[in-house]
């Protein structure tokens, strides 16, 4: 069936008439951005610098993914469709890097470039990764709950996302890694029930439980979240165990940003956020793609940066409030 679809593209449109290549009618290149879902506050953020990306190059851009980041299936049934659709370069946030690395592959061997950003795949089809230093940015935030606690305090929640994802799972290896060199004590390290601020909440509060005392306090000492989801659903978990009458004197760092996150750190709910910059990342993803299919070498990493915010560098650093948002 693909011989025969390409003799009939060879048939219907001369060689240089861009046919096959997933060219729009006015000669533009056309890509397809897909990330881990549609609607979340961190993906939309990524869709407005891939859309700015797209816009300042010239090219045609569609921008799919699936529901929710538990559909693997329909991520991989997605980056299909494109391919049969011929467009001329797929940007792809894959959301496991082993089940999505034939879906990868296939796109290559059919002529479609693939830049993967926000998390690894497995492989070495794609021309070039796109995306945060994850376990570097796991490592700051151990480091900054080390100064917080000093030595005397070590019991350690960390809060992970689903199982499968490269990004957070980095996150939460490089956190723990720094976090027991310093001498810190991984008391658990839950995996999310599932992709939803509620699906965390629910595995962070059934796992805070198991801290509390017969005096009702909390016997942890930090915690620390692996992306805004997680982040979200340990805040809500900790509002309930206070409103419950629960002591809860604990240290906490979350990953990533949302309007609720940002207020939450200006107001001391959580101690520290380590961002990324995700409008920066789709941004990138798009500008590598386009400068491939231009016949440009294209690097094969490319870190888009991590950092730590406080309350403090908030109200000091202009730059950082523009990114997170910050008013």
């Amino acid at each position: 069936m693909r011989y025969f679809t390409i003799l009939l593209c060879l048939a219907i449109c001369p060689l240089g008439a861009g046919c096959g290549g997933g060219d729009a009618d006015d000669g533009k290149l056309t890509i397809a951005v897909i990330p881990k879902s549609m609607g979340a506050e961190f993906w939309e953020t990524v869709e407005e610098g891939a859309r700015e990306a797209a816009a300042e190059l010239d090219v045609e851009m569609n921008w799919e993914g699936p529901q929710d980041e538990t559909q693997i299936a329909e991520q991989n049934k997605i980056v299909e469709n494109m391919v049969n659709l011929g467009v001329d370069g797929i940007a792809l946030a894959p959301l496991n890097p082993k089940a999505m690395e034939k879906s990868v592959r296939n796109a290559v061997e059919a002529g479609i470039p693939v830049v993967v950003f926000d998390s690894a795949v497995n492989g070495d089809a794609h021309c070039s990764f796109v995306a945060t230093n994850n376990r570097q940015g796991g490592v700051i935030g151990a480091k900054h709950l080390d100064e917080l606690l000093g030595d005397d305090q070590k019991r350690i929640m960390v809060m992970r996302f689903i199982q499968g994802t490269a990004s957070t799972e980095a996150r939460a290896v490089g956190f723990i890694e720094a976090a027991e060199a310093a001498g810190k004590v991984i008391e658990a390290d839950p995996v999310a029930e599932d992709a939803t601020v509620v699906g965390c909440k629910k595995t962070a509060a059934n796992t805070l439980e198991n801290f509390v005392d017969t005096d009702d306090v909390l016997q942890l000492d930090g915690i620390f979240a692996c992306n805004d989801r997680a982040t979200l659903g340990v805040l809500e978990a900790l509002e309930d165990l206070r409103k419950s009458g629960i002591t809860v004197n604990v240290k906490f760092i979350g990953f990533d940003f949302t309007p609720k996150l940002v207020k939450s750190l200006q107001e001391d709910q959580i101690d520290a956020l380590v961002v990324q910059n995700p409008r920066k990342m789709g941004y990138l993803a798009v500008k590598t793609l386009v400068a491939r299919l231009r016949g440009e070498e294209v690097e094969a990493l490319i870190d888009t940066g991590v950092e730590l915010a406080t309350k403090q560098s908030l109200a000091e650093d202009e730059t950082l409030r523009k990114l997170v948002g910050a008013k």
